[in-house]
Protein backbone atom coordinates (compact mmCIF):
# COMPACT_ATOMS: atom_id res chain seq x y z
CA UNK A 1 0.00 0.00 0.00
CA UNK A 2 1.41 3.36 -1.01
CA UNK A 3 1.41 6.47 1.14
CA UNK A 4 -0.78 9.07 -0.52
CA UNK A 5 -1.50 12.58 0.70
CA UNK A 6 -4.78 12.50 -1.24
CA UNK A 7 -6.25 10.01 1.21
CA UNK A 8 -8.84 11.72 3.44
CA UNK A 9 -7.65 9.84 6.51
CA UNK A 10 -4.06 10.92 5.90
CA UNK A 11 -5.07 14.57 5.63
CA UNK A 12 -7.11 14.37 8.83
CA UNK A 13 -4.20 12.66 10.59
CA UNK A 14 -1.81 15.39 9.47
CA UNK A 15 -4.21 18.12 10.59
CA UNK A 16 -4.63 16.48 13.99
CA UNK A 17 -0.89 16.06 14.36
CA UNK A 18 -0.18 19.69 13.55
CA UNK A 19 -2.99 20.89 15.82
CA UNK A 20 -1.70 18.77 18.70
CA UNK A 21 1.45 20.91 18.60
CA UNK A 22 -0.08 24.33 17.90
CA UNK A 23 -2.43 24.47 20.91
CA UNK A 24 0.14 23.81 23.65
CA UNK A 25 2.74 25.94 21.87
CA UNK A 26 0.42 28.95 21.78
CA UNK A 27 -0.55 28.33 25.40
CA UNK A 28 3.00 28.75 26.71
CA UNK A 29 3.84 31.86 24.67
CA UNK A 30 2.51 34.34 27.29
CA UNK A 31 4.82 32.75 29.90
CA UNK A 32 7.92 33.20 27.73
CA UNK A 33 7.58 37.01 27.57
CA UNK A 34 6.64 36.74 23.95
CA UNK A 35 4.97 40.00 22.82
CA UNK A 36 1.21 39.49 22.94
CA UNK A 37 -0.93 40.01 19.88
CA UNK A 38 -3.19 42.51 21.65
CA UNK A 39 -0.98 44.33 24.17
CA UNK A 40 -3.70 46.79 25.20
CA UNK A 41 -6.17 44.04 26.12
CA UNK A 42 -4.77 40.95 27.87
CA UNK A 43 -8.28 39.49 28.14
CA UNK A 44 -8.44 39.34 24.33
CA UNK A 45 -5.31 37.16 24.36
CA UNK A 46 -6.95 34.85 26.90
CA UNK A 47 -10.07 34.53 24.74
CA UNK A 48 -7.87 33.87 21.69
CA UNK A 49 -6.03 31.07 23.51
CA UNK A 50 -9.31 29.58 24.76
CA UNK A 51 -10.59 29.59 21.18
CA UNK A 52 -7.41 27.91 19.92
CA UNK A 53 -7.87 25.22 22.58
CA UNK A 54 -11.53 24.71 21.66
CA UNK A 55 -10.70 24.37 17.98
CA UNK A 56 -7.95 21.87 18.82
CA UNK A 57 -10.38 19.81 20.89
CA UNK A 58 -12.87 19.87 18.02
CA UNK A 59 -10.28 18.76 15.48
CA UNK A 60 -9.21 15.97 17.82
CA UNK A 61 -12.75 14.67 18.19
CA UNK A 62 -13.36 14.98 14.45
CA UNK A 63 -10.17 13.07 13.64
CA UNK A 64 -11.05 10.35 16.15
CA UNK A 65 -14.52 9.94 14.64
CA UNK A 66 -13.18 9.84 11.07
CA UNK A 67 -10.74 7.00 11.68
CA UNK A 68 -7.52 8.57 12.95
CA UNK A 69 -7.83 7.09 16.43
CA UNK A 70 -4.29 7.75 17.70
CA UNK A 71 -3.82 11.20 16.16
CA UNK A 72 -7.30 12.26 17.28
CA UNK A 73 -6.70 11.09 20.83
CA UNK A 74 -3.33 12.84 21.05
CA UNK A 75 -4.79 16.04 19.61
CA UNK A 76 -7.72 15.93 22.04
CA UNK A 77 -5.56 15.19 25.07
CA UNK A 78 -3.02 17.91 24.33
CA UNK A 79 -5.60 20.61 23.66
CA UNK A 80 -8.10 19.93 26.46
CA UNK A 81 -5.81 21.44 29.16
CA UNK A 82 -5.32 24.55 27.02
CA UNK A 83 -9.05 24.95 26.59
CA UNK A 84 -9.81 24.21 30.25
CA UNK A 85 -7.19 26.59 31.65
CA UNK A 86 -7.74 29.57 29.39
CA UNK A 87 -11.47 28.96 29.11
CA UNK A 88 -11.78 29.10 32.88
CA UNK A 89 -9.75 32.31 33.10
CA UNK A 90 -11.72 33.96 30.29
CA UNK A 91 -15.07 32.95 31.79
CA UNK A 92 -14.01 34.03 35.29
CA UNK A 93 -13.07 37.54 34.20
CA UNK A 94 -16.05 37.82 31.83
CA UNK A 95 -18.39 37.10 34.74
CA UNK A 96 -16.90 39.98 36.73
CA UNK A 97 -14.13 38.26 38.64
CA UNK A 98 -11.08 40.20 39.64
CA UNK A 99 -7.62 39.49 40.97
Amino acid sequence: MRFSIESPTTRITLAAGITSLIGPTCAVLPYTNYPPVFPSSPLAVVWLLATIGAIGVGIGVFAFCKGSKIAGTVCFLTNIPVFAYYGFIAYFFAMGGSR
